[in-house]
């Protein structure tokens, strides 16, 4: 078994359960020499973008720092490390980073699920990619971070946290695998994903139990209770105060040890830590809550010697290492009963379960560890340890993730939406047959002279040869733009059978593709505005896409924005579903390759929102009629922005036209009301911001 694993989190440059798991991979995989790693990590701590550093003959670590890119400024910093992630992966699986030679083809890649990591990568795979098609992609459910600040009171609708949701939910539903490490989590996700998961598994972590410690001494002295996580709403932490504040109330004068890092706590605007000792401040004046902020391991695992128990009192947890590490030093623990422990650990004999919602279900849990016996306190640390070793074990672990690989297909005919079938309008498109070309260009034409040849130009340099060239020339007024079109065919060495001009009275560009697009012969059909710019590969690989899946009703791609002094920015699209791009425009719409006949039918462009907008509400339509589409995550489209364009000169036609936009498509922006109501309650209106990487520009 040859596993690639992208992970954000890996020791010694982070800590945290996530940093664990690695720790556990990568200790398994010293002890398979037969199988290999390769471990791909963020660290902001090496100076350049990329360092590898072999850590054995079989596991090699790649640590990449995104703040070193500047793609960063541009899409988002989390946006921006999964494109590094995606490209690092396409270069070393074309073998040209020599990974292939020294350890074999990857028998799957594998993605935490934090932040959406895998976005780019499942995305170009989805797309064809020749490098990265046949490999499984496996997404392991740790705890989304969308889910996480819904537990711990965070903005979530907020940019670019709502869009880091939106990719880690995608990456759930377009992986060819998904594995959590508890059902509870699965339970958890569920209503969140509107469509059903792809094929899945539950397998608990990995973790290596250490040598038993020596058996306590027949004196000793429990003096406290301990918490060992980051001071946070959702771990608990005031839960377990609330608790405890019932006993210390009742006389009881354990105190409880908090170890763990302090963070921002969004309802009081400050730190957590400063927001509990406001509000339990006579419990810290007491000493009965004793922050000890954050110690080493070895140091928190000395000092529970004389712990009664270990509390982990989150209001939901997966499958928390800080629980398997006391467990499995034989310690005591009481944990809240609705996270993914349960399924490993019995209640009363190898670990104790409450409501950490009821202050009294807490009470009373660590009212009853207080008062065990030796005896039973034993039996319970050593039933804690034999289930952590029963279900944890390493080796099962390894079997186990090896057994799921073997069983997932990277085939699919049908591309992986986010919203369910009931919803996405025809399920399949039927092709265009007949002695047409295998793609349409239409270009609108008025007195665009000076970019036209740059623009064709660019057509014929397409890996895509069998497709013709539709210029609809919209009663061009400059002599030298008529002058122009005279020697296209000479200069471009193409017939009037290929490159095709029509004359038409002027009607704006709107009609002007319209009508270009009636005019079609192809089986494809793409609009170019006359001063912009295509990739070579860009046609070829749309059209590849298209013949691929049946469900895909058009095809885009990511964007460079360019000017007459040269390059301006990097724009990261999506794919085209709502809710998110009813609101605000994610899509290359100046250049979508179509399936002719549901242009025809769906997409045709407005004329009355008088050329502003009118390619966004064009895919807007499409979209109302369940037609959507899938963007290429790379730049093969250039976008030229001239100073004298309509959207820089006319923006106040932007308010109207949405308004227009908003009306004409009634059903479905009511049918995603709270949410765009919520979106836009915590972002503002669509003129403040235009990348979903990125977050708003308003101000509050």
């Amino acid at each position: 078994m040859n596993a690639w694993y992208f992970t954000f989190e890996y020791p010694p440059d982070f800590g945290g359960g996530l940093s664990e798991y690695m720790r556990q991979i990568t200790n398994l995989y010293l002890k398979n020499e037969t199988h290999s790693l390769a471990i791909f990590a963020i660290s902001h701590s090496i100076d350049g973008l990329y360092q590898e550093e072999w850590l054995a003959d079989n596991i090699i670590l790649i640590r990449i720092n995104p703040r070193k890119s500047w793609h960063g400024d541009e899409i988002g910093e989390w946006v921006s490390t999964s494109l590094q992630f995606s490209r690092i992966a396409e270069l070393l699986a074309s073998r040209a980073g020599g990974l292939f030679a020294r350890l074999g083809r990857p028998s799957f890649l594998e993605f935490a699920d934090g932040f959406g990591i895998g976005y780019v990568t499942i995305q170009n795979r989805l797309c064809l990619n020749r490098y990265l098609k046949d490999i499984p992609i496996v997404v392991t459910a740790h705890t989304p971070t969308y889910f996480i600040d819904r537990l711990d009171q965070r903005p979530i609708y907020r940019l670019p946290a709502y869009w880091h949701g939106t990719m880690e939910r995608w990456c759930m539903l377009a992986c060819d695998g998904l594995v959590s490490p508890s059902q509870a989590l699965l339970d958890e996700l569920k209503p969140d994903l509107l469509t059903d998961l792809p094929r899945h598994t539950v397998i608990p972590n990995p973790y290596e139990l250490p040598p038993p410690g020596a058996a306590p001494g027949p004196r000793i002295e429990y003096d406290h209770v301990y918490i060992a996580s980051r001071l946070t709403y959702w771990k608990g932490i005031e839960h377990a105060i609330r608790g405890m504040s019932l006993l210390w109330d009742q006389g009881v004068r354990t105190p409880l040890k908090i170890y763990g890092s302090d963070t921002h706590f969004s309802p009081s605007g400050g730190s957590y830590l400063t927001f509990l000792q406001s509000r339990f401040s006579r419990y810290f004046s007491d000493g009965l809550i004793i922050y000890e902020g954050l110690r080493p391991r070895s140091y928190i695992e000395q000092q529970a010697r004389t712990a009664y128990a270990q509390l982990h009192p989150s209001v939901f947890d997966n499958f928390p290492y800080s629980l398997l590490q006391a467990m499995g030093a034989g310690q005591v623990c009481i944990a809240g009963k609705r996270g993914g422990i349960r399924e490993i650990a019995q209640d009363r004999k190898s670990i104790y379960l409450c409501d950490v919602e009821s202050p009294r279900s807490v009470a009373d849990a660590v009212s009853q560890v207080i008062k065990l016996k030796p005896a039973a306190r034993a039996a319970v640390g050593t039933a804690a340890r034999a289930a952590v070793a029963e279900h944890c074990d390493p080796q099962k672990f390894f079997a186990a993730k090896s057994a799921f690989v073997e069983t997932l297909s990277t085939s699919r005919t049908h591309f992986p939406f986010s919203l369910p079938s009931d919803v996405s309008g025809r399920a399949s498109h039927s092709q265009i047959e007949g002695d047409g070309p295998r793609l349409s260009v239409v270009i609108p034409y008025f007195n665009m002279h000076e970019f036209i040849d740059e623009t064709i130009a660019s057509i014929r340099k397409s890996h895509l040869e069998d497709c013709e060239i539709i210029l609809v020339n919209d009663g061009s007024t400059s002599p030298d733009a008529l002058a122009k079109l005279d020697g296209l065919h000479r200069r471009h060495g193409l017939g009037p059978d290929v490159l095709r001009i029509f004359n038409v009275p002027n009607g704006g560009v709107a009609e002007a593709r319209n009508f270009g697009a009636g005019h079609a012969k192809g089986r494809y059909l793409t609009l170019l505005d006359a001063d912009d710019l295509v990739s070579p590969a860009y046609y070829e690989q749309a059209t590849a896409i298209l013949d691929h899946y049946a469900n895909v009703a058009f095809v885009g791609c990511w964007i460079e924005d360019f000017n007459e002094s040269g390059r301006i920015r990097h724009w990261a699209t999506s794919n085209a579903e709502p809710p998110l791009q009813i609101v605000m425009n994610q899509t290359n719409c100046q250049s979508l390759v179509y399936r002719r006949e549901v242009f025809i039918e769906f997409g045709q462009h407005d004329p009355d929102l008088r050329m502003f907008l009118d390619d966004w509400e064009g895919v807007i339509k499409l979209i109302a009629n369940g037609q959507y589409g899938i963007m290429i995550p790379k730049a093969l489209f250039e976008y030229r922005i001239r100073s004298n364009s309509i959207f820089r000169t006319k923006v106040n036609l932007w308010d109207l036209n949405f308004e227009k936009i908003t009306s004409k498509h009634k059903a479905l922006y009511d049918r995603w009301g709270a949410e765009l109501v919520a979106f836009l309650n915590a972002n503002g209106p669509n003129n403040f911001y235009h990348v979903a990487g990125k977050p708003s520009t308003l101000q509050k």
